[in-house]
């Protein structure tokens, strides 16, 4: 792409030729072409200022002519003025009439850098800018969207009963020295390096369980009070700890006391006990039975809004500048950094926890800036404007999410305009996944069906929405909206609906 531009200077109108190269990475390589004409009328804004700051033996300030200004003075200093001129004058209005809006500052390019720039001579000048990217959206709106029916089995409900009689349980001391399945233990805990050296002797209690996801604890039953249990496990690569990551270490823990655990019987009083508007086994199980399909159909709600994001965001082409990634994913281990050493870390130590970190978090920030872009181009082409009164409607679930107060948030935003940006960039997104999902065709599938075919359904929809997307490869100079980390989305959820505690 290119073109002219004619624009006004302090001067005269100036005629410049700017031609625009889309490069890879949202990158636009920008060649400005001016003519002798123009070169000379910032070699004379130069002899201007010479003539009239400089003092020149025989001439009055101001008389001097240019000949005698290029004998009293270098070459270079004259062309390093008129380049200023230059700059002022011709690059960076052109620059600013060009519609294009870089991310980051451009880069001046140095008289060194620049051949030719001299009297009665055109002048040529490249200067590469990175520039807010145009993703290419898929058609969002018809999606194809699977959601898990909200459905409660009697299996579900006899667990969550299991579950309140362990909470209720009563720990009754006894005369045994067996540990039972199901006891409570109390152990004396040794862990060992590999060179046989203790690291950490500690007291612990664990339930006897041979299903337990904790190894002391599968293998108390059986054992006698005195008698040690040991097992081998392995240090995750990441501990902090470099002598002892990825290191096997050995548990050694004896038995120093145990407890029987009684669980109290399910009937009528058990259901009072949970509950003293109860009555009844029977409607202590309607009741578990009403907050699990409640729970189900948050999740599956959640899981919904996710599938609609994730398709739309994966179907998406977007070519992300890798300087813009890097930047923010600096700042973001920056700021973690400054926390941990808040807390009393040395820089040593911080720089350790983080290290083992900077994949993940790059890779977070590029689908967090990929969602803000994808999402910024529907408002634009849907023109979404936000409200007061989306901001108020926006408060309840925000606060919600965040586990915040709805009052506090709402006072944050009046005070503060940071937080104000951050309710803003919500209500945005909210009006955005609604848009998503109001004319999407949903299919309701089995709650133990859904995981399966929520995945196969990404696999093979994310490719359909692709092929069908128009191409816009080229890269729109308009502004975007400000980007402010703390609002982007760095982690996008999975399509698995969760179960609520």
């Amino acid at each position: 792409m290119g073109g002219g531009t004619i624009f006004s200077s302090s001067q005269e109108a100036i005629a410049v030729k700017l031609d625009k190269e889309v490069m890879p990475g949202s990158r636009v390589k920008v060649t400005l072409t001016a003519e002798s004409k123009d070169v000379d009328k910032v070699f004379a804004k130069a002899y201007e200022q010479l003539r009239n700051k400089g003092r020149v033996p025989g001439f009055r300030p101001g008389k001097a002519p240019n000949a005698i200004l290029k004998r009293h003075y270098s070459e270079e200093l004259i062309r390093e003025l008129a380049w200023s001129a230059f700059l002022d004058d011709i690059y960076a209005p052109a620059l600013e009439d060009s519609d294009l809006k870089p991310i980051f500052p451009p880069q001046i390019p140095s008289l060194d850098e620049v051949e030719n720039f001299a009297e009665g001579q055109p002048v040529e000048i490249e200067t590469v800018l990175t520039v807010h990217p145009k993703p290419n959206l898929p058609d969002y709106t018809a999606l194809k969207l699977i959601k898990a029916r909200a459905e409660v089995t009697d299996e579900e409900i006899d667990e969550q009963l299991e579950q309140l009689r362990e909470s209720y349980a009563d720990e009754i001391e006894v005369e045994r020295e067996s540990v039972a399945e199901g006891d409570l233990v109390r152990v004396a805990m040794k862990i060992r390096g590999p060179d046989g050296e203790i690291i950490e002797e500690t007291e612990s209690e664990f339930i006897a369980n041979r299903d337990s996801d904790q190894p002391v604890a599968r293998k108390l039953s059986g054992h006698m009070i005195g008698q040690v249990v040991t097992d081998e496990t392995q240090i995750a690569e990441s501990f902090d700890n470099d002598e002892l990551a990825g290191q096997t270490v050995t548990i050694e823990a004896t038995i120093k006391g145990l407890k029987e655990r009684r669980l109290p019987e399910l009937d009528d009083d058990f259901a009072s006990d949970v509950d003293e508007e109860l009555h009844s086994v029977e409607e202590l199980r309607a009741r578990i039975a009403e907050q699990l399909a409640a729970s189900k159909r948050r999740a599956a709600e959640r899981s919904l809004r996710n599938m609609a994001i994730n398709l739309v965001m994966q179907a998406s082409e977007i070519d992300l500048p890798q300087e813009l990634i890097d930047n923010v994913a600096a700042s973001q281990l920056q700021s973690y950094m400054q926390y941990l050493q808040g807390q009393g870390l040395s820089a040593e130590e911080s720089v350790r926890a983080v290290r083992d970190d900077q994949d993940i978090v790059s890779n977070q920030v590029t689908d967090g800036l990929k969602l803000h872009y994808v999402f910024q181009a529907i408002a634009d082409r849907e023109q979404i404007e936000i409200t007061d009164e989306d901001l108020e409607a926006a408060i309840p679930r925000y606060a919600a999410e965040n586990d915040i107060d709805e009052q506090m948030v709402r006072e944050a935003a009046e005070i503060h305009e940071e937080m104000e940006n951050r309710l803003r960039n919500f209500a945005m997104q909210e009006r955005i996944i609604q848009i998503l999902l109001e004319n999407a065709e949903i299919e309701e599938v089995p709650w133990e069906a859904y995981a399966l075919r929520a995945k196969r359904h990404m696999d093979q929809y994310v490719e359909e929405l692709r092929q069908a997307g128009k191409p816009e490869q080229e890269v729109e100079g308009k502004e975007m909206q400000q980007i402010n980390e703390a609002d982007l989305p760095m982690e996008t959820e999975t399509v698995q609906p969760a179960q609520e505690e």
